[in-house]
């Protein structure tokens, strides 16, 4: 039987014990100090501006009056452009439709046909409309309306091309403001 003896010195225990303290450091060193570079609080600036959208109408009614089968008419120059009035913040300015109702419903439609009527609207006077496109579906009639300031608004309007009946309809026109 074989028995291996070696002594370890006091100065071997020493330098181990000094190799095993410098790795611990060096470790330390690596993986804490990643985290000792770090802050425990920042800042986040914001800013938000405070939006107000109220819309009004006037006079808030139109009579296009008897027109013909086929035929367009328009509140240019009638006095029956509607004021509306951005009575808020900065707003892009809609407008909507509902059917022609009383007597056979005539339907909003981009061209005129067998009861389907076509609207337009304006906010240049009568120079350039914009065709609804469907019920109650929003077309963009200005797409900068100032805080504070009024826009003058026409409308077209297109009866349809034969009508079932001929009494008087009515519709409703809705404006709305929404943010730019």
């Amino acid at each position: 039987m074989y028995t291996f003896t070696q002594n370890i010195s006091l100065s071997h225990i020493k330098h181990l014990a000094g190799v095993l303290t410098a790795t611990v450091l060096t470790l330390a060193i690596i993986f804490g100090g990643y985290h000792a570079l770090a802050q425990d609080t920042d800042v986040v600036t914001a800013t938000v501006t405070a939006t107000n959208l109220a819309v009004s109408v006037s006079d808030g009614s139109i009579a296009f009056g008897s027109v013909a089968l086929n035929t367009a008419t328009t509140t240019v120059g009638t006095g029956q452009s509607q004021t509306v009035t951005n009575d808020g913040s900065n707003a892009t300015l809609n407008v909507k439709s509902s059917d022609a109702t009383n007597g056979t419903t005539w339907t909003l439609g981009t061209n005129p046909g067998s009861d389907i009527f076509k609207l337009e609207v304006s906010t240049t006077t009568g120079s350039t409309y914009g065709t609804l496109q469907a019920t109650d579906v929003y077309l963009t009639a200005s797409s900068t309306f100032a805080s504070l300031t009024n826009q003058a608004v026409d409308f077209r309007f297109t009866t349809p091309t034969l009508s079932t009946d001929f009494v008087q309809k009515s519709l409703t026109i809705t404006v709305q403001v929404t943010t730019p």
